[in-house]
């Protein structure tokens, strides 16, 4: 076989050989600054783009799998109801703390305007006593009955009445009707002793307020003759003082 040497100018060596059989074969040495290291880098090149490609392929394949096993997990949350219970969790509010001025109770803000009233309206003819539960509005005996009786003077009945229509004005409340006496004993007459003498003044004030108008249940009389003294009995002012009624008033909520 023969080759065009017009054709072997663009080798810069060449070497030819023969074989056994008679036929004539060229090999052609390629120096390092003739190009021969670009075949190589086009190799690398070619491995790597071709690992690059079945890397992606790989991944693709992957992330495809991964969607698809989220979404029938997803699916399979749907369509099972949970028995848990839900919990709801607030926000702890904040606390708000206030100045806020003491406000009088109802059954203190009566007594105070009983107080008053008693004070404009009757001047000595009604004394308070202020309690450690309600007000005890005292009256003297003299303004209320002879001595050694218990029927109400008539000029009584004014001071009763005005000390009636006080109490309702200025709420409801319950009362109790005390009998006093000073320690003197009693000697004959109508009443056997002190007890039955407040007993009965206690009554006679008590069927007054319920003519006012006074519910029954709010009312209550109690005797006391001489058990309960204010002032010493050894001197007759003593004993006067001790003789009266008291009206112990407790108002209702």
């Amino acid at each position: 076989m023969t080759v065009n040497s017009g054709r072997n100018q663009m080798f810069d060596k060449a070497a030819r050989e023969e074989s056994l059989d008679g036929t004539t074969w060229y090999a052609w040495e390629i120096e390092e600054n003739d190009g021969g290291w670009l075949l190589t880098y086009v190799d690398v090149l070619s491995v790597i783009l071709a690992m690059l490609v079945v890397l992606l392929g790989q991944m693709a394949v992957q992330h495809l799998q991964t969607t698809n096993e989220d979404s029938r997990m997803a699916a399979s949350y749907e369509a099972v109801p949970s028995d848990e219970p839900t919990i709801e969790v607030q926000q702890p509010q904040p606390s708000i703390q206030t100045d806020v001025e003491s406000v009088p109770t109802p059954t203190i803000d009566a007594e105070t305007r009983l107080v008053a009233a008693i004070e404009d309206r009757f001047q000595d003819e009604v004394k308070v006593v202020q309690r450690d539960k309600g007000i005890s509005l005292e009256i003297a005996d003299v303004i209320l009955f002879d001595s050694g009786k218990a029927e109400l003077l008539a000029e009584a009945q004014p001071v009763l009445k005005r000390l009636a229509v006080t109490l309702q004005e200025i709420g409801k409340a319950d009362i109790a009707v005390e009998g006093h006496t000073d320690d003197r004993p009693i000697l004959g007459g109508r009443f056997q002793s002190n007890w039955e003498l407040a007993a009965a003044r206690a009554n006679a004030v008590t069927r007054f307020l319920l003519d006012q108008g006074f519910a029954p249940k709010h009312l209550r009389s109690v005797s006391y003759a001489d058990a309960h003294p204010v002032a010493d009995n050894s001197n007759p002012n003593g004993r006067a003082e001790n003789r009266r009624v008291n009206l112990r008033v407790e108002f209702l909520k």
